[in-house]
């Protein structure tokens, strides 16, 4: 840089001060993407956790529903009083199963998502879908138990919609497990009670049901 008298020198202390901004400024900028990043694998670790819990509402209601198939439809046709027994029982097991599955779907709304996670968002809102579909299922089954025995698309394709959307989600590194628990959420298994599915976390066994039982019970 020239002055009026001829070049003028940098201050020595300069290029320190220069390149320690220039240090800050990095390091700013790398915590701020660790920050988000650490951000992105809580929120996931909580959607995934209350997807987890969803699933389990889901199989339970799945459960309980299969046990009154095979208790009453094991011994092939049923008095009127038996098959009444079994329309109370598959309705009141409808009922608990909606209870269960609402409450695990308020859980998934409620885990909080950074504005701009909006892939994150996204695998919320479908999974939430996916609970929806369940509610809507176990209401109507509750309402009239020959639903059970009838195919329910809604849910076999919000569950299949839900799953990129959550895979794409999980951070990358992913902490917690997460790439394992997502792939354990969506490992399809197709339940015994007609038309629909639910993930198939380690150790949810199906009770199996023989169709002849349950066209028993649906008269």
């Amino acid at each position: 840089m020239m002055g009026d008298d001829g070049p003028v020198k940098l201050s020595s202390w300069m290029p320190p001060v220069l390149g320690f901004a220039v240090f800050l400024v990095t390091l700013l900028g790398f915590g701020i993407v660790v920050g988000d990043w650490a951000s992105r694998n809580l929120e996931m670790r909580a959607l995934v956790s209350a997807v987890e819990d969803s699933e389990s509402a889901m199989e339970w209601a799945d459960d309980q529903i299969q046990s009154i198939v095979k208790e009453y439809g094991a011994n092939g046709t049923l008095t009127e009083d038996q098959q009444t027994k079994a329309w109370d029982a598959l309705s009141e097991a409808a009922y608990d199963g909606n209870l269960a599955i609402s409450a695990a779907g308020a859980q998934v709304a409620e885990v909080t998502v950074l504005p701009w996670h909006g892939d994150i968002e996204r695998a919320k809102d479908a999974y939430l879908a996916h609970n929806q579909a369940w509610q809507d299922y176990m209401q109507e089954a509750a309402d009239d138990p020959t639903v059970l025995f009838k195919e329910q698309p809604e849910i076999n394709s919000t569950f299949e919609a839900a799953e990129p959307l959550m895979k794409e989600a999980v951070p990358v590194p992913a902490l917690y497990d997460l790439k394992a628990r997502v792939d354990a959420i969506f490992t399809p298994a197709p339940s015994t009670t007609p038309g629909q599915e639910v993930g198939m976390p380690v150790g949810y066994h199906p009770v199996p049901v023989s169709r002849s039982a349950a066209d028993s019970l649906a008269g």
